[in-house]
């Protein structure tokens, strides 16, 4: 069995998973034993990856699963589940991104936002005057806004070969920055889209050059993170931002999405040119409140001694309750600063 890493944790998953659909109690599939030997024989195979639901069977096949994981208490399984709304009824309702910053203010006594283009309901001068009473509202101000592409994981996005698309995705990014403006953020985090592999980073240079200069008239930064494909690589940001031009291009770190072997050489590599906000992101806590994952001090003292002044945005991307681990990098933060 091959694995791979999951998405911006440090999970080693197998390639190929486990589906149980099939396993929802439906006619056909109602002989536990089958099943339950099925997947003890996925397990042996080396398949540590299982997706199921509480829709498939209301909780049966999430019960199987639920027995072959205690039946295997020296193997780390992973499980990807679908939750329905509280009150089972469909569709559930998404928090509207207009009540984020009150939320954010009130739970966790933060001020400062980072707001994703992809949970924007409408670019519209209403929808964004109404965003604005409610960063306004909270007595906050946007920080930073993420800003994510489906080309930017097919290997191409601001590294498209292709003149007329390449056109294209530097516009689409322009929009955001202009979105950017108009809520007062002080950046926006595009990705350069790419591979690993790349080794000719003139289409990125030359796209984040562009579009740090319509930021720097909109009082907009334009910024990288270590955020995978040619942005997985400390040395191929820098040497895009170098070229680019600092400071209304610049870099955003993130404490977790480097792989450990390249975690603290490449924050400091790309510290230097953080000019306004790095991610503070948590996955793993023990019963004090540390991370135990990676050496979080060690990142924030990177952070320090470059001399970074902006914002630390709390993330977290482990596996327990969102606010209870957003809340665990928020005090460990606390207790560094």
């Amino acid at each position: 069995m091959k694995y791979r890493r999951f998405g911006r944790t440090n999970w080693m998953v197998s390639e190929i998973g486990y589906g149980m659909w099939g396993m929802g109690a439906w006619k056909g599939s109602e002989n536990d034993e089958e099943a339950l030997r099925s997947l003890q024989r996925a397990v042996d195979l080396g398949c540590n990856f299982f997706d199921t639901a509480w829709d498939y069977g209301k909780g049966y096949s999430e019960g199987l699963l639920g027995k072959t994981v205690r039946a295997n208490p020296g193997k780390k399984l992973y499980t990807a589940t679908k939750v329905p709304p509280k009150n089972f009824k469909w569709p559930g309702n998404m928090l509207d991104l207009r009540e984020y910053p009150e939320l954010l203010a009130d739970k966790f006594h933060v001020h400062n936002f980072e707001l994703c283009n992809s949970h924007f309901e409408s670019t519209s001068p209403a929808y964004l005057k109404d965003l604005k009473a409610a960063v306004a509202k909270a007595h906050g101000r946007v920080t930073n806004m993420p800003v994510d592409y489906d080309s930017d994981w097919k290997g191409v996005g601001l590294c498209d070969p292709d003149d007329a698309q390449w056109r294209q995705e530097i516009a689409e990014r322009k929009k955001w920055i202009d979105v950017a403006a108009e809520l007062g953020a002080e950046s926006i985090r595009p990705n350069p889209g790419g591979t690993v592999k790349m080794t000719d980073f003139s289409r990125p240079i030359a796209a984040y050059k562009e579009l740090a200069e319509y930021g720097k008239a909109k009082g907009v930064r334009v910024l990288i993170e270590n955020h995978g494909n040619v942005a997985a690589k400390a040395e191929n940001i820098v040497t895009i931002i170098k070229a680019a031009g600092p400071p209304w291009a610049g870099t955003l770190p993130d404490f977790g999405n480097f792989p450990e072997a390249e975690r603290y050489a490449g924050l400091e590599l790309m510290f230097p040119y953080a000019p306004n906000i790095c991610h503070a992101r948590g996955l793993v806590f023990d019963e004090k409140g540390h991370e135990t994952r990676f050496d979080f001090p060690r990142c924030f003292q990177i952070a320090k001694g470059s001399g970074f002044k902006g914002v630390y945005s709390a993330e977290f991307g482990g596996p327990s309750d969102p606010n209870e681990g957003t809340q665990k990098v928020i005090d460990e933060l606390l207790e560094l600063l």
